[in-house]
């Protein structure tokens, strides 16, 4: 291909090394700009979501899907005897456990309110103090839904040590067998400003936002620009340099 002097010469190692290597590059951009898109419309769900005032859980009338983040209000008691530890969860880098405690609702269903995030001991034998109110009580939370899959290590074993009892992954169907009731298949995110929680910093996502999406977008597709002008920079050269060479 001539373009005035110039002229286009594709090799052959440098066509089949770009034609496998781009699509790659713009693949992965698009990818992490489709995570950007679904993170943000979580964050903006849960944005508008925090807005409307707290309904009474029963008045959802089981409509889990469509009430993700909605502010809601019940009434019951802590199965205090009874808690899990959700391991593995961090909070400003340091490692603890999200503290879910069963609910006993007034109209006998139980559900699982997460209370927040206490430090791990840096002995893992040791289990935090967490206390729960033990008469009636009536608060505020934000409805989540569990995870849909979770992943699971086939050599990670939960000992069973008591109350409370350490587990590795939000699984409702096990949560029932180990408690020995049926739960509500949501999750409680009990209100800041509530006095018998611990640490509560509640984000629609955690870890990488959806900026950071974007910027890595950003970098695969600039690295997808860079391989093609690099691509075309080495299989170009002036027309009468060739003429030179020959001579």
């Amino acid at each position: 291909m001539r373009l005035g002097v110039f002229e286009f010469r594709p090799g052959l190692w440098p066509s089949l090394a770009t034609l496998v290597i781009l699509p790659v590059l713009l693949w992965l951009g698009h990818w992490q700009m489709e995570r950007a898109e679904w993170k943000q419309g979580l964050v903006d769900e849960q944005a508008a979501r925090a807005q409307e005032p707290p309904v009474p859980l029963a008045a959802l009338a089981a409509d889990w899907q469509g009430s993700q983040y909605r502010p809601v209000a019940v009434s019951g008691q802590y199965d205090a005897g009874h808690q899990l530890l959700l391991d593995n969860q961090l909070n400003s880098g340091h490692p603890g456990y999200a503290v879910l405690t069963p609910l006993w609702l007034e109209d006998g269903r139980r559900v699982l309110v997460n209370r927040g995030w206490v430090p791990a001991s840096p002995d893992r034998a040791v289990l935090p103090e967490v206390p729960a109110p033990s008469g009636p009580v009536r608060l505020t939370a934000t409805l989540k839904l569990p995870p849909e899959q979770t992943f699971r290590l086939d050599d990670v074993e939960e000992a069973d040590h008591g109350w409370p009892r350490v587990v590795q992954q939000i699984e409702p169907a096990r949560f029932e067998q180990l408690l020995g009731y049926r739960l509500l298949p949501v999750l409680l995110q009990l209100d800041p400003g509530d006095a018998h929680g611990f640490v509560r910093d509640w984000r629609p996502v955690y870890g990488v936002t959806p900026d950071k999406h974007r910027a890595y977008a950003m970098q695969w597709y600039t690295l997808a620009l860079v391989l093609a002008l690099i691509y075309v920079g080495v299989n170009t050269r002036r027309a009468d340099r060739d003429r030179m060479e020959h001579r």
